[in-house]
């Protein structure tokens, strides 16, 4: 799937991205960043999922924008049932490399929680392993002084909590870093070009001196787009790789959790089987010694009985309990 390189690093040469999240985040003009084309997703929303390809930051990159939900938070809609699934299915039949949450950089509260929770149970609890939170609005960062990982420390339990089902995998997208690039654009060029500027303005009275800057105004953002790309893909493939190169397969892991249950049906099975096994015996053996017994002996023994068969419950439920975290380890 992956070639590694001199820095042992492993290079994928055809990523599949799934970007999910609720409405109105970003989440289709950021399928359009991490692509390099401007309108490839319609960012005005409500459209229905849309897979798209590109080569970018040296990927070819496959990236499918779903639907964004809405803010239910008791019960998903049938149609954003079907439409996650659709969204994966546009994945391709082994499914997606990356599942991209995208969520702003603002308050995470207990209602957007419970309505993440609600959409990702629709792709099991495996789907976290495979997940990684996409910040959108970084240029909010800026303003407020602040770095990405003291918003989350101060972001409160719901976001800690994201954080926690994300393996703290995040990254961080500044559509204003283009900005930036810009600038450092233009001072490289101002030395070489000032009096080629000035000789343009005198023989066309200034036109065409607005598409000059429009340019470079593009090729600024296209520079500073390219590197959060870069970076953002970096922290895919790493994620990849911690999975052991796996695609995230609903069907796979579907499989595996019938299996997992079959298995601890039997485990189930065997444990209660042996157990009433041995209380046949003790019961059978019982009967034998109170044949010859005073009443006082039999009123003894009767207690003892009712002593130990407690025992045996708490016993039982000590090995059901050994067993539940035997299997959860399997998992």
């Amino acid at each position: 799937m992956g070639s590694r390189n001199p820095a042992g690093h492993v290079a994928f040469k055809d990523l599949r991205i799934l970007l999910v999240g609720p409405k109105r985040t970003g989440k289709s003009s950021t399928g359009n960043t991490m692509l390099g084309r401007e309108q490839v997703f319609d960012t005005r929303g409500g459209g229905t999922s849309t897979a798209a390809s590109s080569v970018t930051a040296g990927h070819h990159m496959t990236v499918v924008d779903a639907q964004g939900w809405g803010s239910s938070e008791e019960f998903v809609p049938r149609e954003e049932k079907i439409e996650l699934l659709r969204a994966l299915d546009l994945c391709g039949p082994e499914g997606p490399h990356a599942v991209l949450l995208v969520i702003p950089l603002l308050d995470f509260t207990a209602p957007e929680r419970r309505a993440v929770e609600r959409r990702m149970e629709i792709l099991t609890s495996a789907v976290w392993r495979h997940t990684m939170v996409l910040f959108t609005l970084g240029d909010l960062l800026r303003r407020q002084g602040c770095s990405v990982q003291e918003h989350i420390q101060s972001g409160g339990p719901d976001l800690h909590w994201l954080m926690g089902k994300c393996r703290n995998r995040y990254h961080v997208l500044d559509n204003k870093t283009a900005i930036i690039a810009q600038n450092k654009s233009r001072k490289q060029e101002v030395s070489g070009s000032k009096r080629k500027q000035g000789e343009a303005w005198r023989r066309k009275g200034g036109k065409g001196a607005g598409r000059k800057n429009r340019g470079n105004e593009a090729d600024g953002r296209k520079l500073g787009y390219q590197e959060q790309v870069r970076e953002l893909l970096s922290k895919v493939e790493d994620m990849v790789q911690e999975n052991g190169e796996w695609h995230f397969s609903l069907h796979m892991y579907q499989r595996l959790e019938e299996e997992w249950s079959h298995r601890e049906q039997q485990l189930r099975a065997c444990l209660e089987a042996e157990i009433d096994k041995g209380s046949v015996r003790r019961k059978q053996k019982t009967a034998e010694t109170k044949i010859n017994m005073e009443p006082e002996e039999e009123q003894r023994l009767e207690t003892e009985e009712e002593e130990q068969e407690g025992s045996l419950r708490k016993e039982q439920e000590n090995r059901e309990e050994c067993m539940e975290r035997k299997i959860n380890r399997g998992r």
